[in-house]
């Protein structure tokens, strides 16, 4: 028996803004529930006649550790400004910890296993062809939907989406590549943010270039021109921040901010009874130059690492505050809804492990603000509802006044913003794939995780036989971090059973 997996319960405040409660749809020979949304111009802010701008801010690789979510080391001054207008959500979750599954659920509304891809080099498009994203939507809405920075995966073979922009969608190749070469002794490429040694990256370095030519606030800077261009249009804004990803290259001042005496490189111990396979090797750093090929990165190194990060942070937070301070300028703050995403995590010594490829807490939670126009303006609201990448498409749609696409596999969370005691009774779905060998040969698993208010349940399986091969369970209730696999120990045979039960109704709900 099928029923709808969030319940949206509108206020009353809702309800008198246009709401008009629940009606059924058909899709592909189901009946599903669905929020009727508002009409234009009866959306959850306070837009007047007009449409809202939307600004949506993606972040490469930013776990949440900033100053607004409690990490008192971080300066972060510029996002913690926009959470103090907003709602930030302690409890958001990515659908895959690497770049291109995640941001193609941020911008289709559909799930890794929805759209069929877990990997870096398949082109969206490929598997759904007629997909309509979340900024082609607004654009068919009236929206002048325009992208800039790295929004869809590019590498690896993968593409940019044409479809979904007004305009050609924008990056600051062009101008780095007309640029003098730069080098100093056997680092060369200098002039960019991807220096190299013998042909492999180093994977820090504290830039004398200018700070206006980093890729990052190249991209600020024709976000400000378009914001100008647009300033009388109603605008879809992606920008797309490529740091902190690797490398670690940023101006001096941030890594200035930043004593590398108080850095403290976090425990490596390993929860205890877990599969092989649940760590990756992060082959994405150990290519980097002076890397090891195997084993622990040394405390020195390890050190550089996390100061490394840190400052690209800083600097992140600064171009953030370039684009807030610019909508204030051009009167257009109090019109335009703000959302800051990142596509997932980033290990910085956890474990004694780096980058992402998990399906743990420190890679697949994601820091989420929204910042709507006379909505929780005056100080940050925290909010601990369990939302999704998956569940933005459809909010923005919630936001702005329009319908719900169909294909849309998340749901709007629109409510929990108007109300801090909403009922929003969720689970967050990750999934990693690996492979592995053993005596009977190599094997392509798939590690699919759910995350409930208080624990994690991931359960391993073969992608060729479904034969399921690993379970892992933890207790969240007083700590992000994974610390003991409760699966299989005596005492917990019930909660195992209980949550196994509910991981298999969720998930069907969750990909319907």
């Amino acid at each position: 028996m099928f029923y709808f997996r969030k319940l949206v319960h509108l206020s009353g405040q809702a309800l008198a803004m246009g709401y008009a409660g629940f009606h059924l749809i058909g899709l592909a020979g189901m009946v599903l529930f669905s929020t009727v949304s508002c009409t234009q111009g009866d959306s959850l802010g306070t837009w007047g006649t007009g449409k809202p701008n939307v600004l949506l801010i993606a972040i490469d690789d930013l776990r949440p550790e900033l100053n607004c979510y409690g990490a008192e080391h971080i300066h972060s001054p510029n996002i913690d400004k926009v959470a103090a207008d907003g709602i930030l959500f302690e409890n958001a979750f990515t659908q895959q910890a690497v770049c291109a599954p995640s941001r193609n659920t941020l911008m289709t509304g559909l799930r890794p296993d929805g759209l069929g891809i877990h990997d870096l080099s398949t082109f969206f498009r490929d598997k759904a062809p007629d997909v309509i994203t979340l900024p082609q939507y607004f654009k068919t809405k009236g929206y002048q939907a325009e992208g800039m920075g790295k929004i869809y995966h590019t590498g690896h073979g993968n593409q940019n989406d044409t479809q979904s922009w007004s305009r050609p969608h924008w990056t600051p190749a062009g101008i780095i590549g007309q640029r003098e070469l730069v080098k100093s002794g056997d680092t060369v490429r200098l002039h960019t943010c991807y220096p190299t040694i013998n042909g492999k990256k180093i994977p820090w370095l504290n830039s004398a270039m200018t700070e206006e030519l980093h890729d990052d606030a190249l991209t600020t800077t024709h976000a400000l021109e378009r914001m100008n261009a647009l300033k009388d249009s109603s605008f879809f804004l992606v920008v797309g921040f490529r740091k902190p990803h690797l490398p670690f290259v940023a101006p001096q001042k941030y890594w200035d901010l930043y004593d590398p005496r108080s850095i403290n490189i976090p425990s490596r111990d390993q929860p205890k009874g877990i599969p092989i396979y649940a760590f990756s090797n992060w082959g994405e750093l150990r290519k980097y130059h002076n890397m090891p090929e195997e084993g622990y990165l040394p405390d020195a190194d390890a050190r550089q690492m996390i100061h490394g990060y840190c400052a690209c942070v800083s600097f992140i937070d600064a171009q953030v505050g370039r684009l807030v301070q610019e909508l204030k300028h051009l009167g257009l703050y109090d019109n335009t809804i703000i959302v800051l995403w990142s596509d997932h995590g980033w290990k910085l010594g956890d474990y004694g492990e780096w980058c992402k490829h998990t399906n743990y807490e420190i890679d697949t939670r994601i820091p989420v603000i929204v910042r709507v126009p006379g909505i929780h303006d005056q100080g940050v609201w925290k909010s601990d509802v369990i939302i999704e990448t998956v569940d933005i498409y459809p909010t923005l749609c919630d936001l702005a006044g329009l319908d719900i696409p169909g294909h849309v596999q998340g749901n709007s969370f629109s409510s929990a913003l108007l109300d801090d005691q909403f009922a929003w009774d969720d689970v967050a779905f990750s999934q990693y794939p690996r492979t592995f060998s053993d005596e009977r040969g190599q094997h392509a698993v798939m590690g699919t995780s759910m995350r409930t208010r208080e624990y994690r349940i991931t359960r391993w399986t073969d992608t060729g036989s479904g034969e399921l091969l690993a379970t892992e369970l933890y207790d969240h209730s007083g700590n992000r971090l994974e610390l003991e696999n409760l699966a299989g120990l005596s005492g917990k045979e019930e909660l195992l059973k209980s949550l196994t039960e509910q991981f298999e109704m969720e998930y069907i709900r969750s990909h319907q």
